[in-house]
């Protein structure tokens, strides 16, 4: 295991990364500058290339942290292979291969970790095995993981779908779809999985997603099979679209869970996720309908973490990434009732009105009426989503999870 690694994307050598008391050295590659230019954003917001902005320590640390999987689920993997859990670089060093976005980090001096991925197939019992591990420990369990990196505190497995069936990937090779076991019977949140595939539905509907999400069995286990949006078919090979989460853009260090919630904070926001798209030459329309849409499915869980921005290869725009890991909690009788992230300094998300989620955007600089318009454009086309859905679909969504959405549409329309 190297201590010092390279940073890949888009098939070009971005950076190498040493260790350093203080934090992690960054060093941009030649190639890297002369492809994308001096100030580039396309590593991330907050790492533009070849500057010594994109190169301190501090941010650097928080940026790469930001690949990682947190709490139980981080101490899990580093325990699987005898890791300092806050040794990010090692951690990177094994998990690195395959994050979120297109981002691969190897030793230094490898090759191209798109000559080298590959895949070993994988039956039920197999996926049943490494999602319950998973549960349990907080990551995949004897060596089964793909032995990639994905953020958050949820376990989470991630496969590539091929015409035989699944695989894990290995050396490089990207994933196609990540798997969320579902909760105990027992649990109040046991029906987190269905609320999620359903959500992503209504979202798919509305136009604020193109993930495909299904719940799915696996021998003796359910889970949710979620479609990744960060990876995209072309002919018979995956290609890798670059992302980055809230979180990493504006440096936040997740190693204190709770830092992807605003709870009162300056950051993060709504207002500092605006200003990164208008930063990269985008519009945060997208952005409102995609808050008004959390409040009308009661998602509190929208956090930094579950808000990312694509970079695409040529460097130039940043977009919104498509919704993801979008749920319906207030029904459950367990969620707090409050929004991750303030709108118009509202938290209770029983409280947001129409006026607030206007005056939000206005706060972006978009103009009241043109927000307005984007409030009751999403608003209804909510409200038209929950008519044509087939909730024989999703059948392990309860009658309240639904009635609960409705009531919410109506407040706001």
């Amino acid at each position: 295991m190297n201590d010092v690694l390279d940073v890949w994307l888009y098939g070009t050598r971005a950076a190498t990364v040493h260790p350093q008391r203080s934090g992690m050295s960054l060093t941009w590659s030649e190639e890297a500058v002369r492809r994308w230019g001096t100030g580039s954003r396309v590593v991330s917001h907050l790492l533009p290339i070849g500057t010594a902005e994109g190169a301190q320590p501090a941010r650097v640390r928080a940026w790469l942290e930001g690949l990682l999987p947190e709490g139980r689920a981080r101490s899990a993997m580093a325990a699987e292979h005898r890791i300092d859990p806050d040794d990010t670089l090692a951690m990177l060093a094994v998990y690195g291969k395959d994050t979120a976005g297109a981002v691969v980090l190897v030793d230094e001096g490898a090759p191209d970790p798109a000559t080298t991925g590959r895949l070993e197939p994988v039956d039920a019992d197999e996926i049943a095995e490494m999602l319950t591990h998973a549960a349990r420990h907080g990551g995949g369990g004897n060596r089964l993981d793909s032995l990639t990196s994905l953020a958050g505190m949820e376990p989470k497995v991630a496969l590539a779908r091929t015409a035989h069936g699944w695989a894990r990937v290995r050396g490089g090779a990207p994933s196609t779809h990540i798997l969320k076991l579902s909760r105990p019977d027992g649990s109040a949140t046991r029906d987190l999985i269905d609320t999620e595939a359903a959500a992503l539905d209504l979202a798919r509907r509305v136009g604020l997603t193109s993930v495909q999400a299904g719940v799915e069995r696996f021998a003796h286990v359910r889970a949710i099979v979620v479609q990744r949006y960060d990876r995209v078919a072309d002919g018979g090979a995956v290609r890798r679209i670059h992302q980055e989460d809230l979180a990493q853009a504006l440096g936040l260090s997740t190693a204190d869970p709770d830092r992807k919630f605003q709870r009162g904070r300056a950051l993060p926001s709504y207002s500092a996720a605006a200003a990164v798209l208008t930063d990269g030459g985008s519009t945060p329309d997208p952005l409102l309908r995609l808050a008004t849409f959390t409040v009308l499915v009661g998602n509190t869980d929208a956090h930094a973490k579950n808000h990312s921005f694509l970079r695409h290869d040529d460097g130039a725009r940043v977009d919104l990434a498509p919704a993801y890991d979008v749920s319906m909690h207030e029904h459950t009788g367990v969620s707090s009732g409050l929004l991750a992230l303030d709108i118009a300094g509202r938290r209770a998300i029983a409280e947001i009105t129409v006026d607030d989620l206007v005056a939000e955007g206005a706060s972006w600089g978009l103009a009241p009426a043109r927000a307005l318009r984007v409030v009751r454009q999403t608003v209804d086309a909510t409200a038209a989503a929950l008519a044509d859905i087939d909730r024989s679909a999703h059948p392990g969504v309860s009658m309240q999870a639904w009635a609960q959405v409705e009531r919410r549409v109506q407040q706001l329309a």
